[in-house]
C-alpha cells in the first residue's frame, strides 16, 4: 500500500494543532496519520523555534516555520561525489533513456560497472537530465458506438469462489457463465462448477433460450474450452464450439489474447455479477442457483438503469432487441464433445475410458471421435468411418472391423457356435450343446465340422440328421455325415434294383419321415 504524501498545509495544520495543545494521539488520529510521523514533525518544528502555547503566530510566520522544519526534515539533494558517480556514465544514459527500462539500467551499471549510487540518486539524476523521456504518454480510449440490435453479444467465463454444496456435504469451486447483449446490455448468467467444454457449450444453449433468439455475433474469451488456438487473424475453435454455431447460424469471433477490453460490456458484467448476486448468499442446490441467476438477469439486473445507456437493460430488450434476434430452432443442439484416439493394435481406440472397434487398416492411426449423447461416430478429417452405441464402460466391437481370418476364429467359439446352431434347428442345438459340454477340447472341432455342412445341406436337412443321430445316442459328425449323404443318395434317379435288403427298401421316402434302423447305424466305420 502506497504511502500518503505529506504536503506543506498537512505538515502547517500539525503544528497548528500542537502548539494549540492537543495531544500527539489526538493530532494523529484526526489527521490519519501514525504518531511517530507527527512526532517526527513536532520535534522538527521545537528544533527551529516552535513551542506549545506560546503566542498566536501570523499567517506568515507559520509558512516560515512550516518551511523551515521541512527542511529540516528532507534531505539534501545527493552530494556532489555521489552526483559525480552517476555522471560517468552520461552518455551511456543519454543513449538508452527512454527505451530501456530505468530499473534495468540501474541493475546492468551496478553489477557490471560497479555504479554504487543508490535507486534513489538515479533516479533523481535521470530525471533532472532527460524529464521529457520520463514523461508517459496519456491513455486515449476510443469509444465505439453501441452495435445495431441483435447483432452482438459477448462473453466470458468467471470463478465465483469456494461454495458449500448441501447436497454433496464439500466445499466445491463455483464458476459462472455470463452472456450479455452488446445493444441493451441484458445478461444472463449461468452459475456451474468446472471451466470445461461441456459447461461452455450448455451455458450457450441456455442463453439462446432464456433470450428466445440468437445473436448474429458472439464474442467470447479466449478460453481453452472454446478456442484450441488464440489468434488474431485466423483462431482455430473447438470443433463442437463451431458446430454449435453452424447451428445456431451465428459467427464466432473471439476477443484478442489477453484483451479485455474486446468485450468491455460483458467484463464490466462481470464484478456487477460477482457482488450483486452470488456475495453473502447461501443456495440450496445448483439447481436452486440457477433458478435465482435467471430471476436475478430479469427482474434486478435487467430492471436497474444502466450507467452508459440510461435506461433498463430488459425495456430496451423487449423495445429493440428481441425482434431483432435470430430465431432459435425448434429443438436445441445436442451437445457434443470432440476428443482423439490412437487405433491400437486390438483394432480399437480409447474414448472417455470406453474402447470402440475401428476397422483394421487404421491400426496406427490417430482419429477424431464424436461423442454425442447416444452416438459415438469416428471420423479421419472430415470422412465417417464408423459408428457405435455410446457406453459408460467396457468394450464396444463390430465383428466386421477384425480381418477375415480373426473374423473366422471368432465366430468359431463354442458361444457363437451355439448361437448359430440354434439358428438352425432344436436338433442341432442340442447336438452341439452336448458336444459342447464334453471335457475333451477336440470336440469343438467336430462342432465347427458339423456346422461347416450348412455349406452343402439345408438346415432342415442337417436339423433331421441330427436327431436321428441323437436317437441313436451317437452325436458325432461322422454319423450326422453319413446320415446326410445317405439321404442324398436316395433322392437320386432310380436305377437297377438292388438284390441287397435293408433300410432302403422302401425308398428314400421312408427315409426322411422315419428313423433309421439300429442295423444302418451299426454299419457306420469307426471315427478314427
Amino acid at each position: 500500500m502506497a504511502r500518503r504524501r505529506i504536503g506543506m498545509a498537512d505538515v502547517k495544520e500539525i503544528l497548528v494543532q500542537w502548539e494549540a495543545g492537543e495531544a500527539v494521539s489526538v493530532i494523529a488520529r484526526r489527521l490519519g496519520y501514525s504518531r511517530p510521523t507527527v512526532r517526527k514533525y513536532i520535534r522538527s518544528a521545537q528544533g527551529v523555534g516552535l513551542v506549545a502555547d506560546s503566542r498566536q503566530l501570523s499567517e506568515a510566520e507559520w509558512e516560515r516555520l512550516t518551511g523551515q522544519t521541512l527542511a529540516a526534515i528532507t534531505p539534501s539533494p545527493p552530494a556532489g561525489a555521489v552526483r559525480a558517480e552517476v555522471a560517468r556514465f552520461h552518455e551511456y544514459l543519454a543513449e538508452r533513456v527512454g527505451t530501456v527500462r530505468l530499473s534495468v539500467l540501474h541493475q546492468r551499471l551496478r553489477d557490471e560497472e560497479g555504479l554504487g549510487a543508490s535507486w534513489g540518486t538515479f533516479y533523481r539524476y535521470v530525471r533532472v537530465h532527460w524529464p521529457e523521456r520520463l514523461a508517459r504518454a496519456p491513455r486515449v480510449t476510443v469509444r465505439l458506438d453501441d452495435p445495431p440490435p441483435g447483432s452482438e453479444a459477448q462473453v466470458d467465463f468467471f470463478y465465483v469462489g469456494r461454495w458449500p454444496d448441501p447436497e454433496a456435504e464439500r466445499t466445491r469451486k463455483l464458476y459462472a457463465f455470463l452472456m450479455t447483449l452488446s445493444h441493451s446490455r441484458h445478461q444472463f448468467l449461468y452459475p456451474v462448477l468446472a471451466e470445461d467444454l461441456t459447461a461452455w457449450l450448455t451455458g450457450h444453449i441456455e442463453a439462446f433460450t432464456f433470450f428466445g433468439g440468437v445473436p448474429r455475433r458472439v464474442v467470447p474469451d479466449n478460453l481453452t474450452a472454446g478456442i484450441l488456438r488464440a489468434d488474431r487473424y485466423d483462431p482455430r475453435l473447438n470443433r463442437a464450439y463451431g458446430e454449435l454455431a453452424r447451428y445456431y447460424g451465428c459467427l464466432i469471433d473471439p476477443s484478442r489474447a489477453a484483451t479485455p477490453t474486446d468485450k468491455p460490456r460483458v467484463e464490466r458484467g462481470v464484478s456487477y455479477a460477482r457482488e450483486s448476486f452470488f456475495r453473502g448468499r447461501e443456495f440450496a442446490s445448483l439447481a436452486a442457483m440457477r433458478m435465482g441467476a435467471r430471476r436475478w438477469a430479469t427482474e434486478v439486473a435487467g430492471n436497474r438503469v444502466h450507467g452508459t445507456t440510461a435506461e433498463a437493460p430488459m425495456a430496451a430488450f423487449l423495445a429493440r432487441e428481441q425482434a431483432a434476434l435470430l430465431p432459435v430452432p425448434p429443438q436445441p443442439w445436442e451437445p457434443v464433445q470432440w476428443t482423439r484416439g490412437r487405433v491400437h493394435a486390438d483394432c480399437h481406440l480409447v474414448a472417455v475410458g470406453v474402447r470402440y472397434s475401428v476397422p483394421y487398416s487404421y491400426v496406427g492411426q490417430d482419429l477424431e471421435v464424436r461423442l454425442g449423447r447416444t452416438t459415438v461416430a469416428i471420423y479421419q478429417g472430415t470422412t465417417l468411418i464408423t459408428t457405435h452405441a455410446r457406453q459408460d464402460h467396457g468394450r464396444v466391437t463390430r465383428l466386421d472391423h477384425y480381418p477375415k481370418a480373426g473374423q473366422a476364429f471368432l465366430r468359431a467359439t463354442p458361444q457363437a457356435c451355439l448361437a448359430q446352431a440354434t439358428a438352425l434347428g432344436p436338433a442341432v442345438q442340442r447336438l452341439v450343446a452336448a458336444l459342447l459340454e464334453s471335457e475333451i477340447h477336440s470336440q469343438l472341432r467336430q462342432v465347427q465340422a458339423i456346422l461347416r455342412l450348412t455349406s452343402q445341406y439345408e438346415a432342415a436337412q442337417l436339423n433331421h440328421a441330427c436327431a436321428l443321430a441323437l436317437e441313436a445316442g451317437d452325436g458325432r459328425y461322422r454319423t450326422v455325415r453319413g446320415l446326410l449323404e445317405r439321404a442324398v443318395e436316395c433322392l437320386e434317379p432310380e436305377s437297377a434294383p438292388s438284390s441287397g435288403a435293408g433300410a432302403y427298401l422302401r425308398g428314400a421316402q421312408a427315409f426322411a419321415t422315419a428313423a433309421v434302423p439300429d442295423a444302418g447305424v451299426s454299419r457306420e466305420p469307426e471315427a478314427e
